[in-house]
């Protein structure tokens, strides 16, 4: 602990000296980067590269094309961060007595305070309340209107040797190189999409720019009238509060405590992530206004372990190809989904109502053990639900509720209020029965699986004391009815979180997070008949974590972290983590940026593995798992070449201390240390 403390005194003299030149820098990539952290960084490292691409890409797609204030409908306001139904028509309201001049009096309207608005702000743009200019559609103009043209292309790489390429691919090692390749084709206008998307993971071959592992491609029509889209190849569907249909990331529990609760949809949404398994591929379309319908069909193959003819467990969702093993079975069974949206503008609010049906072409076997007992087996599913959002007095309510075809069901209901001018609360509850089988759906909850076998209740405040400090935090109590992975029975657990924000003057931002989160879990001991026996008992984690951000100059921006973390596992002794780091961003010149971090943690075991999210290339998230003992640095260098060329340079180290391999099996390597590099360019014009 005494080397400890001597790292804090270290940080704290690196960061008192800054505070007095501080100075703010608030630009829109600040806070599209601010999003996205707060969003992300206290999942797990596997969910956000899941999800979390495909959330980044719809923030960013929204920034480069912000919602115009002044003729956005009521849909296109709900796309953007911030907005609920109840600030949306209020925005309706205000603009019929006078148009927007400056995007800074969206302040002036019933909702919408200083934070919530710093939120909305990269995404939103002004204009004339004229309709909307209509050509021919046989005229090429008409398409072609805001045209612009995307090529992405990238290459990562681990620069130690592991185990899996040093065993020939007949023996079961990697039949590819190590490198990791992805490259984008996008053309977008402001009613056209074309897209091809393709990726090769390390480990996997790649023979020729025909041979990638994985391609997606999608050519989409937008905003045609009341065509409102209509994809042909890959998209998403994100419909109600995502019981039904949710694809794609979304905002969930973390430091957001108010407005993120319930989810605005995205509706239908061609897509264009490297992401393998999320999404749908055939034909969908929406039609209508204040009357919305989406129909959609979706035939794609699947990678599945097979157990015996056909006879399979469920799609896997990680999408490697590297082994010859994972190779036989690549796409080696077909999903099939049909279905459709029915959405009212009323009013009273908005009602929805979704369905589907999902067919493969083999059986899926459901598995043997406890925590399988109740999850999907068989060959077809089906599950529709019903949903709304309206407004109850000065309260925004939503909910959902739906049922498959195995008899379960899914509930929600939560709401959103102001509690005076500078409070807000959110309230949630959640019911997935056991045998609720929604494997296409993505309800707020605890677990980051499919909405089912949970009960919870969410609660959620946030209150500013002054304009320059806000206090907010959450309770969430949740338990599982039926065994799940790591427990054969019902199961509890509560998660708390607290945190204080302070601006102590326009450059310098700080906060203190404080989360615990208790939940039972199982152990086994030797019991008095010397026999071996299952016991259930508490599992506990909690951290506490100090941050400074301050701007010394136009040019610097300096960010420190300390972070604190107690893991106590049932009837295990007690652990802890710590990690500290000092990272900073300088902006030489307006052609580069650099961004750099130091890091140095120390935990028991990786149950008290501690976390920080980082910068990294373009639409690569990392939210990298720390534990044991050493040291990790980065930087990312990016480099606006000409208008057109942007070009991006990650490489990191990370150094373990008392340990002679890192990782294990096929990634298992030789040493203590872990480089990787990435390189990536992007022409836009």
């Amino acid at each position: 602990m005494q080397v400890r403390w001597k790292i804090v005194l270290l940080v704290i003299s690196i960061v008192l000296p800054e505070w007095v030149a501080a100075r703010q820098q608030d630009t829109s990539k600040v806070q599209i980067e601010k999003q996205l952290e707060e969003a992300l960084e206290e999942i797990d490292s596997e969910e956000v590269e899941l999800t979390g691409e495909q959330l980044v890409q719809f923030l960013e797609d929204l920034a480069a094309n912000p919602v115009n204030i002044n003729s956005a409908r009521i849909d296109d306001l709900l796309q953007v961060p911030g907005f609920n139904l109840k600030i949306a028509r209020a925005v309706l309201d205000y603009r019929k007595e006078k148009p927007f001049e400056r995007v800074e009096e969206l302040t002036r309207v019933s909702g919408i305070g200083a934070a919530t608005f710093l939120r909305m702000k990269p995404y939103i743009t002004i204009g004339g309340t004229s309709s909307r200019f209509r050509q021919l559609y046989t005229n090429p103009d008409y398409w072609l209107a805001g045209n612009s043209f995307e090529y992405i292309t990238r290459y990562q790489q681990e620069l130690q040797e592991q185990r899996g390429y040093e065993i020939p691919d007949s023996s079961g090692g990697y039949a590819g190189s190590q490198g990791k390749y992805y490259q984008r084709f996008r053309m977008a206008s402001r009613h056209l999409s074309i897209n091809i998307t393709q990726e090769k993971d390390a480990g996997e071959t790649l023979n020729g720019p025909a041979s990638f592992d994985y391609t997606s491609g999608h050519i989409a029509l937008t905003e045609n009238g009341k065509l409102k889209d209509l994809v042909i190849g890959d998209y998403g569907l994100n419909f109600g509060q995502g019981l039904v249909l949710w694809t794609g990331g979304a905002f969930g529990k973390g430091r957001e405590v108010v407005g993120t609760t319930g989810k605005n949809e995205r509706g239908l949404r061609a897509y264009g992530s490297a992401q393998e398994t999320d999404f749908f591929r055939g034909v969908a379309a929406t039609y209508g206004e204040k009357v919305e319908t989406t129909l959609f069909y979706s035939n794609r193959p699947r990678t599945a372990s097979v157990i015996q003819g056909d006879t399979t467990r469920f799609p896997s969702s990680s999408g490697f190809h590297r082994t010859e093993n994972e190779k036989e079975r690549r796409n080696n069974i077909n999903q099939k989904v049909f279905g459709g949206r029915l959405r009212l503008d009323t009013p009273l609010g908005l009602f929805g109502a979704a369905g589907y049906y999902n067919e493969f072409s083999a059986y899926i076997d459901k598995g043997n053990g406890l925590a399988n007992l109740y999850d999907f087996e068989g060959k077809e599913n089906s599950v529709i639900g019903i949903d709304y959002r309206g407004l109850i007095g000065n309260a925004l309510l939503f909910g959902e509720a739906a049922r498959s075809k195995s008899g379960g069901t899914g509930g929600v209901i939560g709401l959103e209020s102001s509690l005076g001018y500078r409070t807000d609360f959110a309230m949630l509850y959640r019911k997935y029965e056991r045998d609720f089988q929604s494997f296409l759906g993505d309800g707020f909850g605890e677990s980051s699986s499919d909405p089912q076998n949970e009960e919870g209740l969410y609660i959620g405040l946030r209150h500013g004391l002054n304009d320059n400090i806000s206090l907010s935090g959450y309770v969430d109590q949740y338990r599982f009815a039926a065994p799940r992975s790591g427990i054969n029975q019902a199961s509890q657990g509560f998660d708390v979180l607290g945190l204080v924000e302070a601006a102590f003057n326009r450059g310098l931002n700080t906060y203190v997070l404080i989360r615990s989160e208790t939940k039972d879990d199982a152990f086994t001991e030797i019991n008095e008949r010397g026999v071996e026996e299952e016991f259930t008992g508490k599992q506990r984690r909690s951290s506490i974590r100090l941050q400074a951000e301050y701007q010394a100059s136009r040019k610097v921006r300096l960010r420190s972290r300390i972070e604190f973390v107690e893991s106590r596992g049932a009837n295990e002794d007690k652990e802890q983590g710590f990690l500290v780091y000092q990272d900073v961003r300088l902006l030489p010149n307006k052609k580069v940026q650099v961004d750099a971090r130091v890091t140095m943690f120390e935990t028991d075991s990786f149950d008290s593995r501690v976390f920080q999210f980082e910068n990294d290339l373009l639409y690569v998230l990392s939210n990298t798992a720390l534990s044991g003992k050493g040291q990790r640095a980065y930087f990312v260098v990016k480099y606006k070449a000409t208008d057109f060329l942007d070009i991006w340079l990650k490489y990191s180290q990370s150094v373990f201390e008392d340990v002679s391999t890192i990782s294990s099996g096929l990634n298992e390597i030789e040493g203590n240390r872990r480089n990787n590099f990435g390189v990536q360019a992007r022409i836009r014009f």
